[in-house]
């Protein structure tokens, strides 16, 4: 097929505006068309226009066993809001594995205390970070991972906390850029973590922290991941003692929550970011609101129209851990909140797994030069098996170029 009398600029509008699963078929036309696709400019190009129009919005859920998770699930929810589609089965590049977060169509995954993924589920690609075992400690040690996009210099980076009862807390970064880790000489700052579950948004990681054994005046601890710098913030209301406090990232906004168990769950945002004055309540859910007992509301993302947002429902969750442990956290359930009614809806989809956990993405074409997911059928498969499966693939790429 001749592109010669279409101009090079109409090609890329045109293919920016595809999905991620055609532009990933789309790879295989012609040595033009891979080199279009796969170039760091149009990646960009097509997550911004990803981010601008919330295209291929997609949640992963990885079924939880009770200690980790094992196969995942995706539900695309761009045309019925309410009730999301038929699940769409993945398996993640860890098994036993946990989500730690995830930012422009890439989900961080951990295995174990050390074992790091950065994952691409709708383009099946992933990185393995490589391990960075603490050095000459033996005995009793704790890590914390947060994973966000450092806008200044356009890299995806995982900060890592590493702390020890008799060492100061030490933190490393690694950059998917230069595809190394980087120890921070910034130090942490005289404050106590009040809970170890961090927020990333805006290229900064963020805690709430407190003076040592002073738990009821919390602030907000920001690490900004381009100049490497702490900053504190005030919170919007100090936690009373049977409250408890968390932070989030929503709708583009840093986001506090006060919750209560089984009473309410109390949201705010920071309306321009740093500025404290800026937290405005924008939600609260009373136990009025849904007919069923709750422990905490996770805020996922707002619905297209803002009148909405998506909860992941928690339970077994200890709200004063002495060790943090995220295997003790899973899902049931997804709930829309509509913010204007102040009502709640269980999502109803049988294909949903009992337990899990929650990742949402957007479509993106990062990682493209990552290393590909197997399924694990896949793996023993035959090679008359594997002949089919591409013929399979060339039929499906044939047909969707006659369509268009």
């Amino acid at each position: 097929m001749s592109h010669s009398h279409i101009p090079p600029e109409l090609i890329t509008n045109i293919l920016s505006h595809l999905p991620v699963k055609s532009l990933a078929r789309f790879l295989c036309v012609s040595r033009q068309w891979y080199d279009l696709i796969s170039d760091s400019g149009f990646i960009k190009k097509h997550l911004n226009r990803s981010v601008e129009t919330n295209r291929d919005r997609t949640i992963i859920l990885l079924e939880h066993d009770g200690s980790h998770c094992g196969n995942g699930f995706s539900f695309n929810f761009d045309d019925d809001e309410d009730q999301f589609c038929n699940a769409v089965k993945m398996y993640p590049p860890l098994q036993h594995c946990d989500i730690l977060d995830c930012c422009d169509g890439l989900v961080c995954l951990l295995k174990g205390r050390e074992e790091v993924v950065i994952w691409n589920p709708l383009l099946r690609k992933y990185r393995k970070l490589p391990s960075e075992k603490p050095k000459g400690v033996m005995d009793f040690w704790f890590s914390q991972f947060a994973f966000c996009h450092d806008h200044q210099n356009d890299d995806y980076k995982v900060l890592r906390l590493f702390q020890h009862k008799y060492l100061p807390i030490e933190i490393k970064v690694y950059s998917l850029k230069s595809q190394r880790w980087k120890k921070v000489e910034e130090q942490w700052p005289n404050k106590e973590i009040c809970h170890w579950e961090s927020a990333s948004f805006n290229g900064v990681v963020h805690w709430l922290v407190s003076d040592f054994g002073v738990l009821d005046k919390e602030s907000l601890l920001a690490f900004d991941l381009a100049s490497e710098k702490f900053k504190l913030y005030t919170t919007p209301v100090s936690p009373d003692f049977d409250q408890e406090t968390r932070l989030e990232a929503l709708g583009g906004y840093l986001c506090f929550v006060v919750n209560v168990y089984g009473e309410y769950n109390d949201v705010w945002v920071m309306k321009e970011y740093g500025v404290e004055s800026s937290w405005t309540q924008i939600y609260k859910i009373e136990k009025v609101a849904v007919p069923w007992d709750f422990e905490y509301y996770k805020p996922l993302m707002f619905s297209k129209n803002g009148k909405k947002v998506l909860l992941e429902e928690h339970w077994n969750h200890n709200p004063f851990p002495i060790e943090y442990d995220i295997e003790k956290i899973h899902s049931k359930n997804l709930i829309w909140y509509d913010i204007e009614k102040k009502q709640g809806k269980r999502v109803q989809n049988w294909s949903f797994p009992d337990a899990f956990r929650t990742a949402t993405c957007i479509g993106s074409l990062l990682l493209l030069d990552g290393d590909n997911v197997i399924d694990p059928w896949q793996r023993n498969a035959s090679p008359s098996e594997g002949l089919n499966l591409l013929l399979k693939a060339v039929d499906e790429l044939e047909n969707e170029m006659l369509e268009r």
